[in-house]
């Protein structure tokens, strides 16, 4: 609940002014990327501490509306770590944006390694996750200071609001997009929580299931991100790059999904254990997500600063999401809502799609290797039918 309570907090800004950096930066004259760099940093200082402070004021609000609960443990640790966590998301956009791949593995394998290690750690050792989290807040504080080392290495300590705001203009209608998506997945929960009554089992086997293939996610939006700065600076190169190495990311997730779909029964409980076997149905139909999330047409149209209508696209995700999945719930469960979260996933792809077509006669076979999508597509279909049925 408290991953829950930071995801809807903080997602839809993060992602938002983090796409809009990534196709601003290139269009900028060299001499002005310097300052760009640190008014980031004090835009996301800015932001990180306006939640910090709706956590720690606002606290009984909070744990009501989001989770129904008076309370709970760690709260206030948890708010510390997530104001030191969330502005060194810019680390690896930095070095995205510096062209330095290999430091952004660097980091990567610093921060995800001392993470697990973190909250694994002290709990193995038998200390609890008091400690746990303890951890985590000093790992933060060394996210941070890395950011720090970063700004002073690479940006011009120059503070402009002028600067700030036009990046945060181009970047409203990518954070209202944001906030549509992080709503669809918060509304999921919360539709859980509300049809059965706020019972911690059945939204703890929701959660586990509700998750799409491990690294799909992670890979894809890395993938997007990488290529924004290409589509703003040269689209046709970039739409050439989008179509050969996403092809190679059909050839890894696609398989993975198929394979998971097949032997998910028999996984889930022996990664978790049998009291999560409900879960399996759930995930099961969150990994058909992977036939949408390979197509990458709102990488494009972000490149273009097609964020207006990205945004009016995704309210109509939304109002889909909510209405199917109040329709199916009644009749299929939590199966049911996840049902309608896929469908409202594939129906916006679909309208991007439609969209970037008809604004810029760009067409999906130009940015997708057809061919191989349906056929992987079909397969991953015919799997989920054959296990379902």
């Amino acid at each position: 609940m408290l991953l829950y309570i930071g995801f809807t907090l903080s997602t839809f800004w993060v992602t938002g002014l983090m796409q809009g950096f990534l196709s601003r930066y290139p269009q900028l004259p060299e001499e002005e990327r310097p300052a760009f760099l640190f008014n980031a940093y004090l835009l996301f200082l800015l932001s990180s501490s306006l939640v910090l402070a709706l956590m720690l004021w606002g606290k009984t609000s909070v744990l009501l509306v989001l989770t129904g609960q008076p309370a709970l443990p760690f709260y206030e640790i948890f708010a510390v770590f997530l104001w030191l966590n969330v502005p060194s998301y810019l680390v690896e956009n930095y070095y995205l944006v510096l062209q330095k791949p290999k430091a952004i593995l660097y980091f990567g394998v610093f921060a995800f390694s001392l993470q697990v290690l973190a909250v694994l750690g002290p709990v193995f050792m038998g200390f609890g996750l008091l400690w746990s989290f303890y951890a985590l807040l000093l790992l933060g504080a060394a996210k941070y200071a890395w950011l720090i080392l970063l700004l002073g290495r690479w940006s011009a300590f120059k503070p402009n609001l002028k600067m700030i705001l036009h990046w945060a203009s181009l970047s409203i209608p990518l954070i209202l997009y944001a906030l549509m998506g992080s709503f669809n997945q918060s509304f999921d929960n919360w539709l859980v929580n509300f049809r059965y009554g706020g019972d911690e089992q059945a939204f703890a086997i929701f959660r586990y299931g509700a998750r799409e293939l491990p690294m799909a996610l992670a890979l894809t939006n890395a993938f997007g991100s990488a290529m924004l700065p290409e589509v703003a600076a040269n689209l046709g190169t970039a739409l050439f790059a989008i179509k050969e190495k996403s092809l190679k990311l059909f050839h890894l997730l696609f398989p993975l999904s198929i394979f998971l779909v097949i032997t998910s029964k028999w996984l889930f409980p022996l990664i978790f254990n049998e009291d999560f076997s409900a879960s399996v149905l759930i995930f099961n139909i969150f990994l058909l997500v992977t036939v949408s999330r390979l197509v990458f047409s709102r990488t494009i149209l972000v490149g273009l600063n097609a964020n207006r209508m990205i945004f009016y696209i995704s309210l109509l995700e939304l109002a889909f999401n909510i209405g199917l999945s109040f329709a199916l719930a009644p009749f299929f469960g939590m199966a049911g809502i996840a049902i309608g979260t896929v469908a409202a996933y594939s129906l916006e792809k679909v309208l991007l799609c439609w969209y970037l077509y008809r604004k810029f006669g760009i067409s999906i076979g130009q940015y997708t290797d057809m061919r191989w999508y349906l056929a992987y597509s079909a397969v991953l279909a015919l799997s989920f039918v054959i296990v379902t049925v």
